[in-house]
């Protein structure tokens, strides 16, 4: 049909054009209001239809109809810019529903956006290159699409703009909407806010005042108020070894949720059989970490500085202080403090902070195996080469040990085989470099990403039982901890932020000491947390002062309350 043909059709059929333009519109406001309502499809980065209503459009169609009354039709400039505002807004909502359906914790875009690249450096390791290209088409492909949809609906309703009569509709039906939202907020008892999604303008204005909170507002002297970490003189350890090692992702619901602790269970009972009977002894508890899903070094920070390290902000406060950390205090007490991290292929200017003597990275480790997944090198071997580089010499002074394992990361697989006879490892230095490696047939998720990570937690377990049993210095103490939960594409958004942590000695009366700090006896902690990971290195230098000193007093008693953990 012609341009004359339509207008004569819309002369003869006036009634028709009303209920086509009227269905139009009704089809418009749908899909932006779909834009802005949508949810999370668990454990993916897709979304799926809730049938909620936007504020945010509500809000919007208001200003357009107080707009168009002042101004008359709005121009290609106001549709431009309204179809600008409107596409930020639905990114606003994907990001505020799919962070935490997948990371566990609300998206902090100032600093969360600065490891999008290492983040999808790790999504896209050993992927080939044609793959990316077709996914990063289809990806574009996708935006494409949702954009002109999205400028059809805007244009719709700006159209419809010009029509007062649908400028009237539209005006009665968005101060009703807000009418209703704003008296269910007012008052609890009516619900009438109960239809709405949660607005993205009040996602983004958080935002804003987290970036605000973070660059022009902050506080960057907050760590120089708190009291340095304690001195301590060890002497309970009698000269012994000290290992610290962070079982990355190992959170826990590996107790509390039955989908994992149902299967890992036999796991624990056997390891603490075989290690009672091998004559360790060990006590468990647990403790809030200071991240969820991700950015491990914070856990790891706090621990080492005695703080609540809780996002990057305090992270580069606490490296730019002169705090003393636990690593130095342990220098200072006569111990060679050695970080091992096989994780590490880049400078690490933090491990100077802390005060560490020596930092095995993945290039010292000298790894000549296959390579299993994005992170190559398998944990056994790494402890096995901190073995032979460190703990076996004779003559050395005692040793303080930072280990954060690597094999347990998102995605969970390829876990390597444990090696029952450690000595193998021997051949593996002296053969020649290896080409091979050891990847994923196909990317995970769901139920098949859970195995994976049950999998991961069994290797920590098989790692840690096997050096306890064949290769550990028998006056070391070991304190292992998660460094936070799984990502919630694993174990679910809506759990604590809590970790297990154990102690193996084979000195009774240090485990006893533990115990009396609120440590419950084998590998199953209480139900409470003792407090912050921050609170459990000060609580280390507490237990291990001889005799109990009372300048090295609890976090509360010399802090006053601490900051807070999310719920």
């Amino acid at each position: 049909m012609g341009v004359r043909g339509a207008a004569r059709w819309s002369q003869c059929h006036p009634a028709r054009l009303a209920v086509t333009n009227a269905l139009g519109l009704l089809a418009a406001l749908l899909v932006l209001n779909s834009a802005l309502t949508f949810q999370n499809r668990w454990p993916t980065v897709g979304v799926r239809w809730v049938p909620e209503l936007s504020v945010d459009l509500a809000a919007l169609l208001l200003g357009l109809v107080v707009a168009t009354a002042w101004r008359g039709p709005l121009g290609r400039g106001w549709r431009n810019a309204v179809l600008a505002g409107f596409a930020v807004l639905t990114l606003g909502r994907y990001l505020d529903v799919t962070a935490p359906a997948l990371m566990g914790r609300s998206i902090h875009l100032y600093w969360d956006s600065r490891h999008i690249p290492a983040v999808a450096a790790l999504l896209l390791d050993r992927v080939a290159g044609w793959r990316v290209a077709l996914g990063g088409m289809a990806l574009l492909a996708l935006l494409a699409a949702l954009f002109v949809v999205l400028r059809w609906a805007v244009d719709a309703v700006v159209t419809a703009l010009a029509r007062p009569p649908a400028r009237r509709a539209l005006g009665v039906l968005a101060l009703t909407l807000l009418a209703l939202y704003g008296a269910g907020r007012l008052s609890p008892r009516l619900s009438t806010d109960t239809p709405f999604a949660l607005p993205v303008t009040a996602m983004l204005a958080e935002q804003v005042e987290m970036v605000l909170a973070a660059t022009v507002f902050r506080d960057r002297r907050w760590i120089a108020a708190q009291p340095p970490l304690p001195a301590s003189n060890l002497g309970r350890l009698g000269r012994g070894d000290v290992f610290v090692i962070f079982f990355e992702s190992q959170g826990a619901l590996v107790f509390d949720d039955p989908r994992f602790a149902a299967p890992l269970a036999g796991d624990f009972a056997a390891l603490e059989r075989s290690l009672t009977d091998a004559g360790w002894r060990m006590a468990s508890a647990r403790v809030e970490s200071s991240t969820f899903g991700g950015l491990s070094w914070l856990a790891h920070s706090s621990l080492l500085s005695g703080l609540r390290i809780a996002d990057q902000g305090d992270y580069y406060d606490l490296l730019a202080s002169d705090r003393p950390t636990l690593v130095s205090r342990f220098a200072a007490a006569g111990y060679r403090c050695v970080a091992l991290m096989p994780g590490l292929r880049h400078a690490w200017p933090e491990g100077r902070f802390y005060g560490f003597d020596q930092i095995l990275n993945a290039e010292r480790l000298e790894y000549r195996g296959p390579a299993y997944g994005g992170w190559v090198i398998p944990d056994q071997y790494s402890l096995y080469r901190l073995d032979r580089t460190e703990a076996r010499p004779a003559g050395r002074p005692p040793l303080f040990v930072f280990f954060p394992t690597i094999n347990s990361h998102a995605p969970f697989a390829p876990v390597p085989p444990y090696v029952s006879d450690w000595s193998r490892f021997d051949t593996l230095l002296a053969a020649p470099a290896a080409t091979g490696e050891v990847g994923l047939n196909e990317r995970l998720d769901g139920a098949a990403l859970a195995g994976a990570y049950v999998e991961s937690v069994r290797y920590n377990l098989a790692v840690l039982g096997g050096y306890l049993r064949q290769l550990a210095p028998t006056n070391a103490l070991f304190v292992v901890l998660g460094d936070h939960q799984p990502p919630a594409i694993v174990g679910g958004r809506d759990i604590s932020w809590q970790v297990p942590v154990h102690v193996f000695s084979r000195d009774p009366a240090l485990i006893g000491a533990f115990q009396t700090a609120g440590f419950q006896a084998g590998m199953t902690p209480g139900p409470a947390a003792l407090g912050g990971v921050g609170d459990l290195g000060l609580l280390l230098l507490r237990v291990l002062n001889d005799p109990p000193s009372a300048s090295v007093t609890s976090p509360e008693a010399r802090d006053g309350p601490a900051r807070p953990y999310p719920p």
